[in-house]
């Protein structure tokens, strides 16, 4: 959250790069760089400040860095400085040209519907206090075209503070009964964080010996740590997003998110509009709740349960899931033989061959031949190279049943196709890593009791309000998602997300995928670099920060200073890695 009580020379430098300093809904200003932009966004994943009180920041280490001579004073700038700057700026009279752009934009994309006008304006949105719920609905435009950093369960605790109970919660039917629930969640959480990570400590889940410095050991189990105890955080945990759309795909996206059955998403959407009006006031001025959504919501919600009441489906409550039941290969082509036709299709464009003559040509081939062909096109690709263009063709589709926590990780894969129904804990839920470890046995009851008990909350509400029921579950229930993929989606995912640092819950799933998709496509499945076997990296990782900030050290020391590195430049060096 921000701070708030602003200086009159604060105020007057966040109001020059964001469009205002008392909400939680803002954009940034295009007088903010793109590589000032970035290194802030970059950042915003580990600390509990707002994007706006982490910029100025930057001044207090502006400060600092001058203190110890790693800048020189013509480098420096005060915020007082910058202030006064902005306020006795001279700026060109652009009004005209202001005035001529919208004119043209109104006429053209307005008037004449021109809609690919407005992929060339970028509106750039940071919404703060807002439900882990919440999220994922900003988070998935249709189509899925956006780039969004949110807040870490790996490197943040939370607290009872960060609970958000919107009035459509408080007033339901359950209302009393669905706080007086998350309120335990949060108890378990806080509770057993610091009991969890001394079980592990205990039973050496890291080997101490490993490590190169006690700071490095306990900064990678906190790690281990939040990643257990993140199944308890509840979906209405407050969490902070940037969200970058290009004004066509905003345009869409909040027409849908004010016509959205939850009222948290309809009151944040208000206010990211009002604030992107700021930005591109043309581009978004027809922005408004789409009567079509609203009616097309309800009529299919009577049509669904008029449907499920004559035709009534077993609902399987799960108390922790087998590898095998985390995901259901729904339809696939051919892979192989569509990816090596495509690979020909693409090649011999000045031959004129349609796609099925080269259907035809590798469905005769032989096996030799077709291993040579796919080796001949995917056998140079480096770690960092993409999958050609010729491979977004074919389908690869698959059903998941995953915790809340690991579709918040990897729904962030937007390349793919995705359906996700509503986040609730009527699915039952999972077991995070380490749950049968010696000394977890009081945890996991605790676990398992409050779990259930979410669990038949949800059932319960679900009966009376299936839109409140979003806002009962925790991060370890279930929920269900489809993702569609083409080849070159498949490796680049199973790449990504099979790497040892990952969490292991997502990180098995694309594991035990992928042995699905060697039996599919055994000659492409060569070619893709999964992440099996090894243990988490996130020594490594750690250690990397290590290297950095005794780097640090070492240059202040040649400038003749004797200092230590203050906890800011702490997480400075571990936030760069």
């Amino acid at each position: 959250m921000s701070k708030g009580n602003y200086t009159p020379n604060e105020r007057i430098v966040l109001e020059y790069f964001f469009t205002n300093v008392d909400k939680n809904v803002y954009c940034a200003k295009n007088t903010l760089s793109s590589q000032l932009r970035a290194y802030l966004v970059g950042q915003y994943s580990r600390t509990h400040v707002s994007l706006r009180d982490r910029f100025l920041q930057l001044f207090d280490d502006q400060t600092k860095a001058l203190e110890k001579w790693t800048i020189t004073p013509e480098e420096y700038i005060s915020i007082d400085e910058l202030a006064e700057s902005i306020q006795n700026q001279s700026w060109i009279k652009l009004e005209t040209f202001e005035k001529k752009a919208s004119d043209f934009l109104k006429k053209w994309w307005v008037n004449y519907g021109h809609n690919s006008l407005k992929d060339s304006d970028t509106i750039r949105i940071a919404v703060e206090w807002i439900s882990q719920t919440l999220t994922k609905v900003i988070e998935s435009p249709y189509p899925c075209l956006g780039n969004f950093q949110e807040k870490s369960t790996r490197y943040i605790a939370f607290g009872k503070e960060s609970l958000i109970f919107p009035d459509q919660v408080k007033n339901s039917l359950y209302g009393q009964e669905i706080m007086d629930v998350m309120w335990r969640l949060i108890d378990v959480y806080q509770k057993y964080s610091p009991i969890v990570k001394d079980i592990l400590d205990k039973n050496n889940v890291l080997k101490k010996e490993e490590f190169t410095s006690e700071k490095i050991y306990d900064s990678t189990l906190d790690a281990k740590v939040f990643d257990i105890m993140r199944y308890t955080l509840p979906c209405n945990v407050s969490t902070s997003l940037w969200a970058s759309f290009s004004a066509r795909t905003l345009e869409t996206h909040l027409s849908y998110m004010l016509s959205h059955a939850l009222e948290e998403v309809r009151i944040v959407a208000a206010s990211m509009l009002e604030e992107a009006l700021q930005m591109s006031p043309w581009l978004l001025e027809h922005v408004e709740e789409n009567s079509y959504e609203i009616i097309r919501r309800k009529k299919v919600d009577e049509a669904v349960t008029t449907i499920m009441k004559s035709d009534s489906i077993e609902n399987k409550i799960y108390q922790g899931i087998s590898r095998d039941e985390r995901f259901t290969i729904l339809s696939e082509w051919n892979l192989d033989t569509n990816i090596l036709a495509s690979i020909l299709f693409d090649a011999w464009g000045e031959q004129g061959m349609s796609y099925v003559q080269a259907l035809a040509i590798v469905e005769k081939m032989t096996l030799e031949e077709k291993e040579q062909l796919m080796e001949t096109a995917l056998g140079d690709r480096g770690k960092f190279d993409r999958m050609p263009k010729a491979l977004q063709h074919s389908t690869f589709m698959v059903e998941f049943l995953m915790d809340f926590g690991a579709y918040r990780d990897i729904q962030r894969q937007r390349a793919t196709k995705q359906l996700r129904q509503w986040v609730t804990a009527v699915h039952g839920y999972d077991y995070p890593e380490y749950i049968d470890l010696d000394g977890m046995e009081e945890f996991k009851q605790e676990y398992d009791k409050i779990m259930m008990e979410v669990t038949e909350l949800a059932q319960k509400v679900s009966k009376d309000d299936t839109y409140v029921t979003q806002y009962v579950g925790a991060l370890g229930h279930l929920v269900r998602t489809t993702f569609e993929m083409d080849p070159g989606q498949i490796a680049y995912v199973v790449e990504l997300r099979t790497t040892p640092q990952w969490h292991h819950s997502y990180r098995n799933l694309f594991i035990d995928l992928f042995q699905e998709i060697k039996i599919l496509a055994p000659i492409f499945s060569k070619y893709v670099k999964c992440g099996e076997g090894g243990i988490a990296s996130r020594k490594e990782q750690e250690e990397k920060a290590e290297l950095k900030r005794q780097s640090l050290l070492s240059k202040y020391a040649q400038s003749g200073d004797d200092v230590q590195i203050n906890k800011e430049d702490q997480k400075e060096t571990t936030e760069t890695v």
